[in-house]
């Protein structure tokens, strides 16, 4: 065979499989689910949060710092997030905090308000202090909102931010790491 022949037969060939192959995917399309199908790239849809997969859900959530609290009450999700110890940094809360909104609004379609507060444990005293607070309802906020919370690089918040999120620092929050410089509860 000459080589102009054999370029030409092999782009045919190539042709004719890529025919084959969208024909086979057709007939595989219809044949199991038609319509019904969706890609594997297919968005997730929002869960429903119920007092049933409460704990499931919100166990999917990596956060530094553990739940010591939660209540899930009409279409309301109220959580306590416990800081403990020397080495937790403003920005690990944030982040936190930023996992719950996302979670409570992203990927949950039945949560309208999220009631978060943050609480340092005295662990001598067996005591909880209130450090921050945030009241985050749906539909209040723009939706870079998060993502300016979970960037946020300084212990004082912008008044934007505690106007989307409805923030409220308490004097310990101030102390511990408004004026110090290391940002880390001492």
């Amino acid at each position: 065979m000459k080589p102009r022949m054999i370029v030409t037969a092999s782009m045919l060939a190539t042709v004719a499989a890529v025919f084959l192959l969208v024909a086979i995917q057709t007939l595989h399309m219809r044949t199991w689910g038609g319509d019904n199908v969706e890609p594997a790239s297919a968005s997730h849809h929002p869960v429903q949060l119920t007092n049933d997969n409460l704990v499931d859900v919100l166990s999917s959530m990596q956060l530094s710092t553990p739940i010591a609290r939660v209540e899930w009450k009409q279409s309301i999700l109220t959580l306590d997030l416990k800081v403990k110890g020397t080495g937790t940094s403003y920005t690990e809360i944030y982040e936190n905090m930023a996992a719950v909104a996302d979670l409570g609004f992203r990927s949950l379609d039945n949560v309208d308000q999220v009631l978060l507060r943050v609480m340092a444990e005295d662990e001598w005293m067996h005591k909880r202090h209130l450090l921050l607070a945030a009241d985050i309802r749906r539909g209040e906020w723009p939706l870079y909102a998060i993502e300016t919370l979970r960037n946020w690089k300084s212990a004082a918040f912008s008044d934007e931010l505690k106007d989307w999120f409805h923030l409220m620092e308490t004097e310990l929050w101030k102390k511990q790491f408004e004026m110090t410089s290391q940002g880390v509860i001492e």
